[in-house]
């Protein structure tokens, strides 16, 4: 919380490699844009430094990795053992340090996540310890004290459990909690000191947690899964992670602050240009040079669903799955020829009329008609005030199809299938009318007018579409849904199809591209 008289601002935390350098890199950080798309492009996060003095062009991030790390490491080694008690700072984005006792005094420094520090006093809730050889502060919120960690204490993102709880939460801060069935599940996130650190996927049917749980809500199986992830120490080599946070305080003059995580990314590209020396780095997701990406593979899937095929190419890329379908394909035989894993599973989806995406090391099968079905989360009314611009347009090439047919003939029976689906607004007698035809395997009539429907969705999603741009709104993401009013031929309902998140000079605002909802 912020105190309700403090002027709104938004601000960035970044960690590289595990290590927080906010501190380091904030003189120089000239605008950072998280990019969250919906389906078939990986999530994207990038940064602009500004280096008239050369250090990021000549030493790169090791001097402030190394130096975030050094501070963080200096603990209040100098108070006895006799007179201190050992604790761990919690928050993923690191803690910082005060000259005294409350927020409205002098910073210090930070702590990265897991430091060990001895304090000597806990009053007023904040911590008193040693830093850098000065007398110094920090939230003992954020802090937990050596040997009395829970029984989830010791799980790291990638470890597989047992979900024993009733609850899980669309963030690891929401006080609305959604009924969710117990069952083994992966650990994807982590939050440590929030009100629901552990963010949960299911492994199998037995359980549906998807979200954000309490610390006693998991436990331990057989066996805990190795985090086979590994970060590579020299940034400039592929692996070298990063993690961004962007917190909007009192922007409601309230004191409340909203908090956006941007997930988990890799380092992707580095540029340099000038003058003025401006250094940009890149992080994607889903890095080009990842080996579902980049390895190219043969093999013949024989009697697999489609869910089947994606969470053994999760398995086998070190990724959690999730599949939100009610439809799921099976193939007696599918050829994998020459195909990277991520290029065979997206045709694989794009047949089946079925959505990919692949963001924090989670691949997400999704079925979009029924996002689409979800209620709007904001409306956007012309001239309301909300906005900042906008843009509105159609589009008619390879966009809008009158009907859609799929038609399959059976080899093996002599028997064809066949069925067709119609847009919303298809009028027989329309001169224009255009029809798609597909050819894909089917067993049944109701089969091909389901996968009809879907292709029809497919090539009609973006006839209709709009941009606009907000004042930051961490709460706007890729698919959640927005009703438009007020704007003529363009009201209606949509969903959001990239949110791109910026803050730098003009501020922190959110960009949306919407495409028109095809049903609901």
């Amino acid at each position: 919380m912020s105190e309700a008289s403090q002027s709104r601002r938004a601000a960035v935390e970044l960690s590289f490699a595990g290590v927080n350098i906010t501190d380091s890199i904030r003189p120089y950080l000239l605008s950072l844009t998280y990019t969250d798309n919906e389906e078939d492009e990986a999530d994207d996060l990038q940064i602009k430094l500004q280096d008239k003095e050369g250090i990021w062009l000549t030493s790169w991030l090791t001097g402030a990795v190394d130096a975030a790390a050094s501070a963080g490491s200096q603990t209040a080694s100098s108070v006895s053992s006799s007179q201190a008690s050992r604790y761990r700072v919690t928050p993923a984005i690191g803690l910082n340090v005060r000259t005294g006792p409350g927020t409205g005094y002098q910073k210090l420094g930070a702590l990265p996540y897991g430091t060990e520090i001895s304090v000597s006093e806990i009053s007023a809730g904040w911590a008193k310890t040693v830093y850098r050889g000065q007398t110094a502060y920090v939230c003992a919120q954020y802090l937990t004290a050596i040997g009395a960690e829970s029984a989830s204490d010791g799980f790291s993102v990638g470890d597989t459990v047992d979900f024993v709880g009733s609850r899980h939460y669309v963030s690891s801060t929401g006080n609305q909690g959604y009924a969710a069935k117990q069952g083994p599940a992966k650990i994807t996130l982590s939050n440590p000191g929030s009100l629901h650190p552990w963010h949960l996927i299911h492994t199998d049917g037995t359980s549906n947690v998807y979200g954000w749980v309490d610390e006693s809500d998991i436990r331990a199986q057989g066996s805990k899964v190795q985090n086979v992830t590994e970060e590579n120490e020299n940034p400039t080599q592929t692996g070298f992670s990063m993690q961004a946070v962007i917190l909007r305080e009192n922007w409601t003059a309230n004191g409340r602050d909203d908090l956006l995580e941007c997930g988990a990314f890799e380092l992707d590209s580095i540029k340099a240009s000038g003058p003025p020396s401006v250094i940009t780095i890149k992080a994607t997701s889903l890095p080009y040079s990842a080996q579902i990406r980049q390895t190219k593979k043969s093999r013949a899937w024989e009697s697999y669903s489609l869910s089947g095929i994606a969470r053994e190419i999760a398995i086998s890329n070190e990724m959690a799955y999730l599949f939100e379908s009610a439809s799921d394909p099976s193939y007696s035989r599918v050829e994998q020829y020459q195909e990277s894993d991520i290029a065979f599973l997206s045709r694989l989806c794009h047949s089946a009329g079925i959505s990919l995406k692949a963001s924090n090391r989670i691949l997400v099968l999704f079925d979009q008609a029924a996002y689409e079905q979800k209620p709007s989360s904001f409306t956007i009314t012309r001239g309301d005030g909300s906005y900042l611009k906008y843009d509105l347009s159609t589009g008619t090439a390879d966009t809008k199809y009158a009907s859609c047919r799929v038609r399959y003939a059976d080899p093996a029976t002599g028997r064809t299938w066949e069925g067709i689906a119609y847009a919303e607004d298809y009028k027989e007698d329309a001169k224009n009318n255009q029809q798609l035809e597909v050819t894909a395997k089917v067993s049944s009539i109701a089969q091909a007018q389901e996968l009809a429907a879907k292709h029809l969705r497919l090539h009609n999603k973006f006839a209709r579409t709009a941009t606009f741009t907000f004042p930051g709104s961490p709460s706007i993401a890729a698919g959640v849904t927005a009703t438009l009013q007020g704007w003529g031929a363009w009201d209606g309902k949509y969903i959001v199809k990239q949110a791109r998140h910026s803050i730098g000079s003009s501020g922190y605002t959110t960009q949306a591209v919407l495409r028109r909802a095809l049903e609901g």
